[in-house]
């Protein structure tokens, strides 16, 4: 303890002081890893909030099941359920339909409604009526007495300014039916799902109101103790061969993968501006261990041990990421608001529907958030303090002011950093660990790391090489800074390694965006082809679930001599833990206006082959995620039928809820069995017409002669909602590079101004001899120009090779999709010049700075 206090004090007198005297630049430091720190943790907090949120879901909807009853992609006969109830070994059996539904009026946002047997439910699930205005906790019996009635959450009532005893209209694929509010929800158990946006209704009730009458979504089974595997293979034995009795946490798990792969990924970028701010720490206690050797020659010869000087600016480097992070929490506040609304809507949009209605704060997260941010200052401050450690006191006492010199020269850093970069081929070959890409990362890493520690020897052979001709062309002042940049060593090169991570950071994420984006422009305008699209009502939030009315299809073939009339049906289904969509489609007329974004396959002999339904096509994501690819048999059950089919080809496809698998509509329905039509495009027959103004006229008929029984989209309207998707999708992105090259920005401006500071004695001495306050001032911009010019140079570099790792290993291994590469050589042409002219203006302060104290003052100090 007496140590501790001891070395408490020396840091104190020793550390905090200097801090102190120089809080400009202390603070530039902390601002920059407290932004890094709040970015990184309001990421994480962001992510883990919607994946909690989608958890606690799925759990309470789940309740106390111990397996679940479903048919994939259809519906569990409901006479099932006595026979199950007779199974010795079942305590309990609940059949369970849900939906979303929306309130009919314009603008009314979907909840979910639940259709369950109250009293067969009681022991699955915990839900309680609030009976703080009076309700009967029994009302519950009323869902069984009277028909189309329904207790509401108590944050759907409010939303929906409803009370017990009023009533509302809900609208569904068949019909619009009066509901009676019978009561609300305790906040409690199940009335937490869906952030409380929901509602409950007897069974019976619902099958009415949706047509699913004798049908069930899933039955929940809860089993006695003294259950064995050999029962469980008995309870499977009662069933048909179509039903499948699994855990009820497979949907949870399916949606939990992809939240994390998209939690990994925007934590690793945002853990980029993190690692930009290691290099402030980095060079602000080089700057420490070098600036004050007098100071430290003092404490050696006093008494002090090389491990105390080792561990004093190694305590720098925890304070600074202490304080920095304790500084990142009022900025975490702040950006938290925009993150939580962007992730959270992002992975309802590309994944699966989250309600985020709070925000808990994990400990588990604020403690990683708090020993990464502790951990890299350390490891920055590492490599200084081992520095300083090594200097005797008597060496220490003759280092001339120009400072220590580096004890590694720029050219064995320069084969670190070039075995680290041929490092990159090889661990972005290998395959993922854990269904994460880590060698990917790892690559990335080592590549950041590779170009940094080129960063020194690069600086001295460009320096060296154009000091001749700079003298010539631009002057002393620009000789002068090409001779000192070369001869700074590696505290120069630390800003432009922050500059280098943050420069490539900026190119690899505009050429990955704009592949990614000109890849899905031409996707959308290949294969989502139609002049409009039609789907039950509500059809997309629920899955395409329910059929499109007869009397809807009947209608509709009055329009076949003007139109073609295209119908398909979506089937959501899973791959061991692995969601993806089976699509029946009629290939003959989707191929006489369409076509797929082939990548496997030879489509001239793929396309009579589909059209006669001798095989399957499949996406590159479900084939990377299945590892299926073509000549292997894809095997399925779709409700009642089981599929064994070739796959033929593969094609790309974006859509982000899992993979896709294509077939023949008319061949499953004569091969297998019926199915109904889940949705249709429409083609206009005669393509040379005013298309947008046929379209209106179309949609505006059906309307008249249907009323709003389905769901209409345009074809332009749907393919523009997909690119708004995508480039709202890529919002929080841009943020965060934003950030990290602020951080680079506040590299550049601590560097210079350190380097002012570290000369100002050399500076004026200059100034004493005759150079002008305007040459002396030119030669630290020509260094700053020096900096970003090589920064700018091999961040480019850098980024080009970054972006072939996120577009064909990151994306690849995290989402099974790959792209298209192209590059936008005018955002980059644009962009380049403006970082350069925003690091410049970092130099301003280091430029102020020059002549704080009058020159002969300065020199008249010791």
């Amino acid at each position: 303890m007496k140590k501790f206090l001891f070395f408490s004090r020396l840091f104190i007198w020793f550390s905090l002081r200097d801090m102190r005297k120089h809080m400009g630049r202390a603070a530039t430091v902390l601002f920059g890893i407290a932004l890094g720190a709040a970015v990184f943790t309001s990421v994480r907090l962001s992510v883990n909030a919607s994946l909690d949120s989608f958890t606690k879901s799925m759990d309470l909807i789940a309740g106390r099941a111990d397996h679940v009853l479903t048919r994939p992609g259809g519906y569990v006969p409901e006479y099932l359920i006595a026979r199950l109830l007779d199974h010795p070994m079942i305590r309990n059996a609940s059949p369970v339909l849900t939906t979303y539904t929306r309130v009919s009026q314009d603008g009314s946002e979907p909840f979910l409604l639940i259709g369950f047997d109250p009293i067969l439910d009681r022991p699955l699930r915990n839900w309680r009526i609030n009976d703080k205005s009076g309700q009967s906790p029994v009302v519950w019996l009323d869902l069984l007495k009277e028909p189309f009635t329904l207790i509401l959450g108590e944050p759907l009532a409010r939303q929906l300014n409803r009370a017990p005893g009023d009533s509302l209209y809900l609208e569904h694929a068949h019909q619009k039916t009066r509901f009676k509010i019978l009561g609300m929800l305790e906040r409690s158990g199940l009335s937490l799902a869906e952030g409380g946006r929901i509602a409950l209704t007897d069974i019976a009730t619902f099958q009415e109101f949706t047509g699913l009458f004798g049908k069930v979504d899933r039955i929940d089974l809860q089993l006695k103790p003294l259950a064995t595997a050999r029962d469980r293979a008995d309870i499977q034995r009662l069933l048909p061969e179509s039903i499948q009795l699994n855990p009820p946490t497979a949907k949870r798990e399916s949606g939990q993968m992809m939240i994390r792969a998209y939690q990994l990924n925007l934590s690793i970028l945002s853990f980029a501006s993190l690692f930009v701010g290691m290099f402030l720490v980095y060079s602000l206690v080089a700057l420490n261990a070098a600036s004050r050797r007098h100071e430290l020659a003092i404490l050696r010869a006093t008494g002090a041990s090389a491990y105390h000087v080792f561990f004093i600016f190694l305590a720098e480097g925890a304070f600074l990421g202490i304080t920095g992070w304790l500084v990142a929490i009022p900025l975490g506040n702040f950006l938290i608001k925009y993150l939580l609304h962007g992730v959270s809507q992002t992975i309802s949009t590309l994944f699966v529907r989250v309600q985020v209605d709070t925000l808990s704060l994990s400990v588990s997260e604020i403690a990683f958030g708090f020993a990464v941010t502790v951990g890299i200052s350390i490891l920055a401050a590492y490599q200084p303090a081992r520095e300083a450690m090594q200097v005797a006191p008597k060496e220490a006492l003759e280092i001339s002011q120009l400072g220590m010199r580096p004890r590694k020269s720029p050219g064995q850093l320069a084969i670190w950093g070039l075995i680290c970069i041929l490092l990159v081929l090889p661990l972005s070959r290998l395959p993922a660990v854990l269904d994460m890409p880590l060698p990917g990362y790892l690559a990335i890493l080592l590549l950041f790391v590779g170009f940094s520690l080129l960063a020194p020897w690069a600086l001295q052979r460009i320096s060296h090489s154009s000091s001749a001709v700079l003298l010539k062309r631009a002057g002393i002042p620009a000789y002068l800074a090409s001779r000192y940049v070369r001869d700074s060593g590696t505290r120069t090169a630390v800003s432009v390694g922050a500059l280098i991570t943050a420069v490539a950071l900026f190119t690899a994420l505009v050429i990955m965006i704009y592949s990614f984006r000109q890849t899905v422009t031409y996707w959308t305008y290949e294969t989502i082809k139609g002049d409009l699209f039609l789907t039950s009502k509500m059809g997309e939030i629920n899955r395409f679930r329910y059929p499109i009315p007869q009397q809807v299809i009947d209608d509709l073939q009055d329009y076949r001599s003007e139109i073609d009339i295209l119908p398909n049906r979506r089937f959501f289904l899973n791959y061991g833990k692995f969601p993806y969509e089976f699509e029946l489609m009629d290939m003959q007329g989707f191929m006489q206006y369409a076509s797929f974004f082939w990548l496997k396959g030879n489509p001239k002999a793929i396309r009579p082959m589909l059209k006669r339904g001798e095989g399957v096509i499949v996406s590159e994501v479900f084939s990377n995620r299945t590892g299926l690819t073509v000549g292997d048999v894809f095997k399925a059950q779709i409700e009642e039928s089981y599929l064994e089919l070739p796959i033929i080809g593969i094609v790309r496809d974006y859509r982000t809820q899992g993979g896709v698998v294509f077939y023949s509509m008319p061949h499953f329905n004569a091969q297998y069995h019926q199915t109904y039509w889940g949705g249709l495009r429409f083609f206009f027959k005669d393509r040379s017409q005013d298309l947008d103004l046929a379209v209106a006229k179309l949609r505006n008929d059906i309307i008249d002669r249907m009323g709003d029984k389905v769901d209409m989209y345009s074809g332009k309207g749907l393919r523009g909602a997909v690119l708004k998707i995508f480039d709202e999708t890529f919002a929080v992105t841009t943020v965060l590079l934003l950030i990290a090259l602020v951080i680079a920005a506040l590299g550049i401006a601590t560097t210079l101004t350190v380097l002012v500071l570290e000369r100002s004695r050399q500076l004026n001495t200059l100034f004493a001899v005759g150079a002008s306050f305007r040459q002396i001032r030119s030669m630290i911009f020509w260094e700053a120009g020096f900096m970003v010019v090589i920064g700018e140079l091999a961040g480019v570099v850098c980024g080009f090779v970054l972006s072939c790792l996120l577009v064909f290993v990151i994306n690849r291994q995290s989402f099974g999709w790959t792209f298209l590469y192209g590059v936008n050589w005018g955002a980059l042409g644009a962009s380049i010049p403006l970082i350069i002219l925003t690091a410049l203006a970092a130099a301003l302060p280091a430029v102020k700075m020059v002549f704080r104290k009058p020159p002969a003052t300065l020199l008249r100090e010791r």
